[in-house]
C-alpha cells in the first residue's frame, strides 16, 4: 500500500450525518431479534447503540450492575461473546476519575466532580482488549457527564484530508503498555479486508513509551497531537447525554468513547454499570 486511503465504511459518521434512529433502540426483551439488531448497529452501522427504557425501579446499584451483565451476555451470545472476568463494576466520581490513578494529576477536581475524559478505547493496555463496552446509566450526574463518541473511521478520514503524514504514522506500531513480561504493541489504525480498526488511548500510549526511557519521536508525537486535536472537535465528536435506564453499547474496535465533565450534588451521586464483553 502506497499510503492510507479513505475508510469507505458505514461507520464513518460525524454528528452532522447521524440521525437518532441510526443508533436508538427500545429496551428489548432479550432474544434473537434484539441481539441481531444490536449486532447490526455495532458491526454494520455506526458502531454503537443505545437501548432506551430499561426498568431499574426497586433495584439496588449492585442489582443494576448484574442486570447489565446478564443483558449483555444474552445480546452478545450469537457472536460468541463472553464477559471478561471481573469486568462488571459500578462507576462513580470516585471509581471512574477523569485521570488514571497512576497518572500524575495536577489539580484534582472537588469531591463529587470529574473532569473531561477524552475519547479513547478501553483496556488498550491489555493483551486482548474487549470487543464491546456496555454502560448502563443508573443515575445521571446532577450536571454534565454526557457520553462522548467518535467514529474511528471519521477520525481516520479527517486526518487523511488534513494531515496525511500524521495518519501514516498512526499506521505504525505504538506501545500501549510495558512492564515485566509484556509489551503491548499495536497500530492505532489497521485494515483487515474491508474493516478499519482503531485502537487509541493516549494515556496508555504515552505510558508505554515512557517505560522505554525514550520520548516519542517528533513525527509520532505530532501524529498523536493531531489525533487529540480532532478528538476535541465537536464536528467529529458526538455529545450524547444518557438517561436513567439507557444502555450504551460500543464497538471498542471502531468507536472511541469519553465523557464530559460532571458535578454531583446531594446524596444521590452519578452511577453507571460498566461491562466489557469479548
Amino acid at each position: 500500500m502506497n499510503g492510507p486511503i479513505p475508510a469507505a465504511v458505514p461507520g464513518a459518521w460525524t454528528p452532522a450525518t447521524l440521525r437518532t434512529g441510526d443508533w436508538l433502540l427500545p429496551a428489548p426483551s432479550p432474544g434473537p431479534a434484539a441481539a441481531a439488531a444490536v449486532d447490526a448497529l455495532l458491526h454494520r452501522g455506526p458502531g454503537f447503540a443505545v437501548l432506551r427504557g430499561l426498568a431499574l425501579e426497586g433495584r439496588t446499584d449492585r442489582e443494576c450492575v448484574d442486570l447489565c451483565a446478564g443483558l449483555v451476555a444474552r445480546l452478545r451470545a450469537p457472536a460468541g461473546g463472553r464477559l471478561h472476568r471481573s469486568a462488571n463494576e459500578l462507576l462513580t466520581a470516585a471509581t471512574a476519575p477523569a485521570v488514571h490513578p497512576d497518572a500524575p494529576a495536577p489539580a484534582r477536581p472537588p469531591e463529587g466532580d470529574a473532569l473531561t475524559l477524552p475519547p479513547h478505547m478501553d483496556r488498550g493496555e491489555g493483551p486482548t482488549p474487549p470487543h464491546v463496552l456496555a454502560l448502563l446509566c443508573i443515575r445521571p450526574a446532577a450536571e454534565g457527564g454526557a457520553s462522548l463518541l467518535a467514529s474511528g473511521a471519521a477520525l481516520h478520514d479527517r486526518l487523511l484530508a488534513d494531515d496525511p503524514a500524521a495518519l501514516r504514522e498512526l499506521y505504525g506500531d505504538f506501545r500501549f503498555g510495558r512492564g515485566p513480561g509484556f509489551d503491548r504493541v499495536r497500530p492505532v489504525f489497521r485494515r483487515d479486508d474491508a474493516t478499519l480498526g482503531v485502537h487509541y488511548n493516549r494515556y496508555w500510549i504515552d505510558r508505554g513509551q515512557g517505560e522505554t526511557g525514550t520520548p516519542h519521536p517528533p513525527a509520532r508525537r505530532h501524529a498523536l497531537d493531531a489525533a487529540d486535536r480532532l478528538l476535541a472537535d465537536p464536528a467529529i465528536v458526538l455529545r450524547l447525554p444518557l438517561r436513567r435506564g439507557d444502555l450504551l453499547l460500543v464497538n471498542n474496535d471502531a468507536v472511541l468513547h469519553g465523557r464530559t465533565p460532571f458535578r454531583d450534588t446531594g446524596t444521590l451521586r452519578r452511577g453507571y454499570a460498566r461491562v466489557w464483553s469479548d
